[in-house]
């Protein structure tokens, strides 16, 4: 797990699909709300990318990322 590295969310530009809370099988978001609502960030697996994947509007980025990963579906500026 990574101590330098976890998602974050745009509050305002996320849709709470859940996408991501289903995704992840670390414990990093509150699994009994569709909202992302971290509750262990630094359980994310460091460089791993899966929830800011799937995320349809773009809203994940991830602190501490050097890798060059931009959100797939970021249709916003920022």
């Amino acid at each position: 797990m990574a101590e330098g590295w976890f998602p974050v969310v745009d509050a305002e530009t996320c849709s709470e699909c859940g996408k991501c809370v289903d995704f992840c099988q670390q414990g990093v978001f509150d699994k009994s709300s569709a909202k992302p609502i971290m509750v262990q960030p630094l359980g994310c697996v460091d460089t791993c990318h899966g929830c800011g994947n799937l995320c349809p509007t773009g809203s994940i980025t991830y602190y501490g990322d050097t890798t060059g990963w931009k959100p797939p579906n970021r249709t916003f500026e920022n």
